[in-house]
């Protein structure tokens, strides 16, 4: 182990010609108590560590879907660096909008945000020259919480639902990626934890 930490560029910066970046993220998406997660079990891949090869669950835990309707999903979803005296992290923001609303949802949904600790993953639109890009998580590393959770009635925006911001602070690393050997066995490795097997 290095006594000093080594932060030197170690990749060209240049656009992608054959496959450009496509801006914004797919309408579905999923949501996890950060203290279901099995990070002892979970795995990073080996030769990149902001690639995890293997998100795990505890036994009995599950993911829950979120779905956003729209063109513009999730849309505030963002990161952010933020300036540190020894080390600068980064802020990840997700947003999302709850277009229903009610006794169930206020017991499950929103009482549970305003209070809880979570993980989300979300499908980028680029998905990359080699598809790593589709699946990145946000709050892995120090779990996200609700800093915004508004029920306009009038509101265009959620339709009389709740608009929800979630925020991780001090993550180390800008991105986390989910990938597994491909973009659909990683899909599928998603909706298992969603079926909670």
């Amino acid at each position: 182990m290095p006594d000093v930490c080594d932060f030197r560029l170690a990749s060209n910066m240049v656009a992608n010609c054959e496959k450009p970046s496509i801006a914004g993220l797919r309408n579905n998406g999923y949501i996890i108590n950060f203290d279901d997660i099995d990070f002892e079990n979970s795995v990073r891949d080996s030769s990149n560590p902001n690639i995890i090869t293997s998100l795990v669950l505890l036994s009995g835990k599950r993911a829950y879907n979120v779905y956003v309707p729209g063109k513009t999903p999730f849309s505030g979803t963002k990161k952010s660096l933020v300036t540190g005296t020894y080390r600068n992290k980064f802020s990840k923001d997700v947003s999302i909008v709850i277009l229903d609303n009610g006794p169930d949802v206020a017991k499950n949904v929103i009482d549970q945000l305003a209070n809880g600790t979570f993980v989300v993953v979300l499908e980028n639109k680029f998905a990359g020259a080699d598809g790593k890009n589709t699946f990145e998580i946000y709050g892995f590393e120090a779990g996200l919480t609700a800093t915004a959770l508004d029920d306009d009635k009038y509101s265009e925006e959620s339709d009389g639902g709740w608009a929800c911001t979630l925020q991780e602070t001090g993550a180390p690393s800008s991105g986390l990626y989910l990938y597994n050997t491909s973009i659909t066995a990683t899909r599928q490795s998603l909706a298992s934890l969603v079926a909670g097997s």
